[in-house]
């Protein structure tokens, strides 16, 4: 019997670090084909400070974007995640992190203001408002586009497989690649295969619902880790005869 495929969308160094991370016994289990939805294009060629007495990174890209873009590293830097942070305090920077995702963030630093005005380093799309979030305690959060999250169809690869008769496993890791999935997808009336889906939330499984996958199992909790497990239980059920 031909093994399920893990079909991942995300840029190629996070995906392949979230397929590193699985279990060793699911990803023997598996064969992995990539076909990223997103390309990271830098927008600008400085980072504007100005007045900011700290930085906010919500995302690896942020980080390698901005590291790029300057060598100042003198501020203090909050992170959402630990791979976030990890990374940050490599480029030089004096990271904490602050929550595993973008509520725990907002959570942690209304409960424990940091010294602003803040700088938030991101990519055009987003779906959290931190700085909304932080105005009523008066702490100040500016936010500077530094990157486009560019995006991509599914490679032929990706298509075929799809619309073949074997088990396609894929996670989707925000609502924006969720819809971008849906709409390079093939038609699917018809296809004597599997489609089980693990979205990141609620917000990235409504499209997905269009497709009517097989499965369709949303994470606990909206982080890379949870996601994973999602993926463990879709595999489990894939491998059930």
């Amino acid at each position: 019997m031909a093994k399920p495929t893990l079909l991942m969308t995300r840029p190629p160094a996070a995906s392949e670090r979230f397929v590193a991370a699985l279990p060793a016994v699911l990803r023997d289990g598996l064969a992995v084909h990539h076909s990223p939805l997103l390309r990271i294009v830098p927008l600008t060629p400085r980072v504007e400070f100005g007045d900011a007495r700290g930085i906010v990174f919500t995302s690896e890209n942020g980080v390698a974007t901005a590291s790029g873009l300057t060598e100042r590293r003198d501020l203090p830097v909050y992170c959402v995640g630990a791979w976030t942070t990890r990374k940050a305090r490599e480029a030089g920077w004096q990271a904490v992190m602050l929550g595993e995702n973008a509520a725990e963030m907002i959570a942690a630093m209304q409960a424990d203001p940091p010294e602003g005005p803040l700088l938030h380093l991101r990519g055009r799309h987003g779906s959290a408002d931190i700085a909304g979030a932080l105005a009523p305690i008066g702490c100040e959060l500016r936010v500077q586009v530094i990157y486009e999250q560019e995006l991509l169809e599914l490679d032929h690869r990706a298509q075929a497989l799809l619309a073949g008769p074997g088990v396609v496993i894929a996670p989707l890791f925000s609502p924006r690649t969720a819809q971008q999935f849906v709409q390079s997808a093939p038609a699917r009336e018809g296809s004597a295969g599997a489609l089980r889906l693990a979205a990141i939330s609620e917000a990235a499984a409504r499209p997905l619902r269009a497709m009517k996958p097989e499965q369709l199992v949303i994470a606990t909790r909206p982080t890379a880790g949870a996601l994973a497990d999602a993926v463990s239980r879709l595999a489990g059920m894939a491998q059930i005869p």
